[in-house]
């Protein structure tokens, strides 16, 4: 996963005309890209039915 986002962030930086002192924030643009990509993919879990609610007795 380190060098997927390595070079992800190289993608961006470059494409960017290659700023300095931008390394960081290249960094985290990329861990955020490939975070979101791969949230894509994990299925959600099933949607369960509401409980009943609880009636209280009367005394």
């Amino acid at each position: 996963m380190h060098e997927d986002i390595q070079r992800r962030a190289y993608q961006m930086w470059e494409a960017d005309g290659r700023p300095q002192g931008q390394d960081q924030a290249y960094w985290f643009k990329a861990v955020s890209e490939i975070a979101a990509e791969a949230a894509k993919t994990i299925k959600s879990p099933r949607k369960r039915a509401p409980r009943a609610a609880k009636t209280k007795k009367a005394a």
